[in-house]
């Protein structure tokens, strides 16, 4: 019997410290995210399968129940293991891919296996669970990337204080759920969503943005009433998030035509009917505005930190820096008093 396409991408590493069983379900798993085995799809029998990857057909079974259990496969008897027709939704597995890419291109160059990546990786995930030495951060923004940009100047502006690391507004409660964050920072206009996706489970930092946004806003607010202002982003997320900031701001009777990068069509309806374009960091680093036939009518959304708005945040910092010592010092008194009691 020919071997499915999903049965023929797997491999097992048989002196690799990761079980063979967790192996194989990472490796499904991930052809499931990529979109390699569709949903409908058939997985190959559990004998078939195991003979396969000469594994015993009984861990066979253990993944595929794991599998179901995640919501990645449904099992029904007579008609085999078939891949959900709803997975649970993955964020960006190409740009996943590109990373782990990268981190194995550089580990091998210095001289690492991807099992010492892999580990170590491991490691770094279990350590971030837990309240590290340094206050950790999680700025959240409406694109990807302005929430690693700004995470990044927020590392280097409080060097040594933090650990800053970007993320999308819905996926706050996700990474709340998986890693320790001591702080949430967003700019203030995303504060109120922040807070209903934070859920009271860790404080969040409301930061002020500089006086050149602000004025950017006010000059979209101030068009007269029929303009056409273009939105180019990476995502309908993005595209929402600065409609309803403009709506906010005050902004009446404009109409507004969004574009998300990669829908040529849309983009060209921008590029005819728009009188002000509004760009994302994304769709800037991607050369979107090079393709538009009068770039002079690109405005850049993004903007700097005000200094109030650091302040506030360094304030923060400190007041997190201060509880997370209390904390250390009491668990210390707690470990030298179980000392004590058992000698």
């Amino acid at each position: 019997m020919a071997q499915s396409a999903a049965a023929r991408d797997l491999d097992v590493e048989r002196d690799s410290d990761v079980p063979i069983s967790t192996q194989i379900y990472w490796q499904l798993a991930y052809q499931i995210d990529s979109g390699r085995l569709q949903p409908g799809e058939r997985l190959s029998p559990v004998r078939e399968l195991g003979a396969a990857l000469r594994v015993n057909p009984n861990t066979i079974r253990a993944v595929y129940r794991r599998l179901a259990d995640a919501g990645y496969v449904t099992s029904r008897h007579g008609a085999g293991t078939v891949v959900a027709d709803r997975p649970p939704k993955r964020r960006r597995p190409d740009e996943l891919e590109a990373i782990v890419s990268e981190l194995l291109r550089r580990g091998a160059q210095a001289g690492f296996t991807p099992d010492e990546v892999a580990s170590a990786t491991y490691a770094a995930a279990t350590e971030r669970k837990r309240p590290g030495d340094r206050v950790r951060v999680l700025f959240a923004e409406c694109t990807s990337a302005d929430a690693g940009y700004d995470a990044e100047r927020l590392n280097a502006e409080f060097a040594g204080m933090i650990e800053a690391e970007g993320t999308l507004l819905d996926e706050i409660p996700d990474r709340l759920e998986r890693f320790h964050y001591d702080l949430v920072a967003t700019t203030t206009f995303h504060a109120d969503e922040a807070q209903a996706l934070v859920g009271g489970r860790t404080p969040v930092v409301a930061m002020l943005v500089g006086p050149g946004y602000v004025e950017l806003v006010h000059e979209i607010a101030a068009l007269p009433q029929g303009s056409h202002v273009g939105v180019v982003c990476a995502s309908e997320r993005g595209a929402e998030s600065i409609a309803e900031t403009l709506q906010i701001a005050g902004t009446r009777g404009v109409d507004i035509v969004a574009a998300i990068m990669g829908d040529d069509e849309r983009l060209q309806e921008v590029d005819r009917t728009a009188d002000v374009i509004l760009m994302s960091r994304d769709a800037l680093n991607a050369g979107y505005a090079a393709r538009l036939h009068r770039p002079e009518r690109v405005r850049q959304w993004t903007y700097e930190f005000d200094p109030a708005g650091l302040e506030i945040l360094r304030r923060a910092i400190d007041h997190a820096a201060a509880e997370q010592a209390i904390a250390d010092d009491a668990s210390g008194r707690r470990n030298r008093s179980a000392t004590l009691s058992r000698a």
